[in-house]
């Protein structure tokens, strides 16, 4: 005998009886899943689609830091591995650009760094303004690299910050853009701006930029 099903049931074939509450609830979680998922998988997508193509950078590079932090460390360990003709000059002022075609700018401030060059943020900011000023004026390419993070995000390192908007090329590390700082600088002063999840990935974009 077949059974009858009660108010508030729907009979299966199989003759399981579920509720009707259960199946639209499981219904509704399968689609916001599939919905999620799309989502992610477009926005995904789409930031990738947007990364703009690197720059072939010419060399010689002259590299240095805009405000003192060790950042520009870790480009130089990149531009060594690689074997990129480049000078690391952590004071870089009157520069004979006869020598450079490209300029490698690191933002990030440090007190620390700061201190330890016997120089204080607006000596830096005048050191940095001119020299970025000259290197344009003698047709360097500038490529401007934020790759600390949100440490580098700081009152410290603000005042340097700008400078990726007087550059050629920026190249920021993802968790250091959070509040859209760069991508609304990129926009404004119309500068490409490559985004990198840790520094770590300079080691895949090194090679590309140098071919």
């Amino acid at each position: 005998e077949t059974p009858t099903p009660s108010p508030g049931k729907f009979l299966l074939p199989s003759a399981q009886i579920y509720p009707l509450k259960e199946i639209f609830v499981t219904m509704k979680k399968f689609t916001l899943a599939a919905l999620l998922c799309a989502s992610f998988l477009a926005f995904g997508a789409a930031a990738f689609a947007e990364q703009p193509a690197l720059p072939t950078v010419q060399q010689p590079v002259l590299l240095t830091p805009f405000g003192q932090s060790q950042d520009a460390n870790a480009v130089k360990l990149m531009t060594k591995k690689y074997q990129v003709d480049y000078e690391m000059a952590v004071f870089a002022k009157d520069v004979d650009w006869t020598k450079y075609k490209t300029l490698f700018v690191v933002l990030g401030g440090s007190g620390k760094g700061l201190g330890a060059a016997g120089l204080d943020i607006p000596s830096e900011l005048a050191r940095c303004t001119e020299l970025i000023a000259e290197a344009k004026k003698n047709n360097a390419y500038v490529v401007a690299l934020h790759i600390g993070g949100p440490d580098r995000r700081g009152p410290n390192s603000a005042p340097f910050l700008t400078f990726a908007g007087d550059a050629n090329f920026m190249i920021v590390r993802e968790d250091g853009n959070a509040d859209g700082y760069f991508t609304n600088l990129s926009t404004e002063k119309n500068v490409p701006m490559y985004t990198i999840q840790k520094t770590g990935d300079l080691r895949k974009i090194m090679p590309e930029m140098l071919k």
